[in-house]
């Protein structure tokens, strides 16, 4: 391994590089220099070479900053850091202070805190404690006003939605999974997740808890929506992904909310006849196309009711649940199941360590560490090509790599065969392909 000075140095040219070609690329496109300012472009898409180059600069800072920060403070001040940017993120969120500061110009201390009830001292000392974190900015003394950053909590919902989420959830989640740990050390109950430990409240899991705090509900639904919306989630892939042999016949969609993934694969595929199950609120929404060969049916996940079923299909469904349960969520199959009746799953498939770029390995352990947290379930690993990885802002859930995949499957019965693993280019979710071979 070459020297840290050597790898400084090598680092150092490959921000040196990147900046000078992102820059070229915004000056041809007429676009300001790069800024955090309050009158900076909330967000710019880049082609993908761009993109490359914006991906290998974000990774060689971030190293080149441990380098420089070495081993002790490394430890120390990061996590003083994180801190106080839950902390001050968290203060934003309760009192709303990016829709009370005014999106053009700037408000007194004065001012905003009689809008919230907090001493004005105390809400300058609040929000300066956020300002080397690019949250808000003083232009003259006595008043603040947005940044770039903290603009776009007041114009986009969805960047308030998943700050409340990781304020509200995944602070407390990860505070608390060290104690959930000690209580539940395979973390297999949902209802011992370092959540359900931090609140205390005696819920039987997560989504009881957010059925019971429908402000909580709707932020996490709007996260998630926003990445169903994300062309990587697009039904496209599965069905550029379906397998040949299973393009006829009865297939059930469990899980399958409204539809949408299932009328995707009757307008492609109109042989198959197309059975969703859901929750009855899921399936409230839902609206049936005449034509088309799609039906809706009221169900969980205990025994399944129907039979002479081809194909049973998961599409980012199983991601949710801790080991054991996706096992008995298999198992509740097995009396369905006839010989050579196929199981698609549609899900997260996480590289393998050291294979990703630094900003997408810690994105992705992050999430893993937070659905551990949040609901005792694990990101599952690996898939061979992981550019897309690295020219895309992975926002992904909890993923098991292929063989966490495996295990879990073949631990709920040994009758169930993984045959076929695809990984759809450009696509978040890939496909495993399960065959009953009893």
């Amino acid at each position: 391994m070459a020297s840290n000075t050597s790898r400084s140095a090598h680092l150092a040219k490959i921000i040196t590089d990147n900046t000078t070609k992102i820059e070229v690329y915004r000056q041809e496109q007429g676009l300001p220099p790069l800024s955090l300012g309050t009158d900076a472009p909330l967000d710019v898409k880049y082609p993908p070479n761009v993109e490359q180059c914006r991906r290998a600069l974000i990774d060689a800072t971030l190293e080149l900053g441990d380098l420089a920060t070495g081993p002790v403070e490394l430890r120390l001040v990061p996590g003083w850091a994180v801190m106080t940017m839950f902390s001050v993120t968290q203060f934003i969120c309760e009192f709303d202070i990016a829709h009370r500061v005014p999106l053009a110009g700037d408000v007194s201390y004065d001012d905003l805190s009689k809008t919230i009830n907090v001493g004005a001292s105390v809400l300058r000392q609040v929000l300066r404690a956020g300002m080397p974190y690019h949250m808000f900015y003083e232009p003259r003394p006595g008043h603040v006003a947005h940044t770039a950053t903290t603009k776009v909590m007041a114009r986009e919902p969805l960047i308030k939605d998943w700050t409340g989420l990781y304020t509200d959830l995944l602070l407390p989640a990860g505070a608390g999974l060290a104690e959930a740990l000690r209580k539940e050390p395979t973390a297999n109950d949902p209802a011992r997740t370092g959540f359900m430990v931090a609140k205390g409240d005696g819920e039987s899991g997560m989504y009881m808890y957010l059925e019971k705090h429908p402000d909580k509900a709707r932020s996490f639904a709007g996260v998630m929506g926003a990445f169903q919306k994300d062309e990587a989630y697009a039904p496209r892939h599965l069905i550029e992904s379906w397998p040949n042999n299973l393009q006829t016949g009865k297939l059930v969609d469990l899980g399958g909310s409204t539809g949408v993934v299932a009328f995707a694969l009757a307008d492609e595929f109109p042989g198959l006849e197309i059975v969703v199950q859901d929750l009855p609120g899921a399936l409230e929404a839902a609206q049936i196309r005449e034509g088309k060969n799609v039906s809706f049916m009221p169900h969980d996940f205990n025994e399944q009711p129907l039979k002479e079923v081809d194909v049973f299909m998961f599409r980012w469904i199983l991601h949710n649940w801790p080991d054991f349960y996706v096992q008995r969520i298999l198992r509740a199959l097995i009396p369905s199941l006839k010989r050579g009746t196929k199981i698609i799953i549609f899900d997260e498939i996480m590289p393998p360590a050291g294979t990703m770029s630094l900003s997408v390995e810690r994105n992705q352990r992050n999430i893993d560490f937070n659905m551990l947290a949040l609901f005792n379930s694990k990101v599952r690993i690996p898939r061979e090509n992981t550019a897309f990885f690295i020219l895309t802002w992975e926002s992904q859930f909890q993923i098991r790599d292929i063989e966490g995949w495996k295990e879990v499957i073949t631990q709920s019965d040994r009758r169930f065969k993984v045959t076929d693993v695809r990984y759809p280019e450009n696509s978040r979710l890939s496909l495993i392909e399960i065959v009953w071979v009893s």
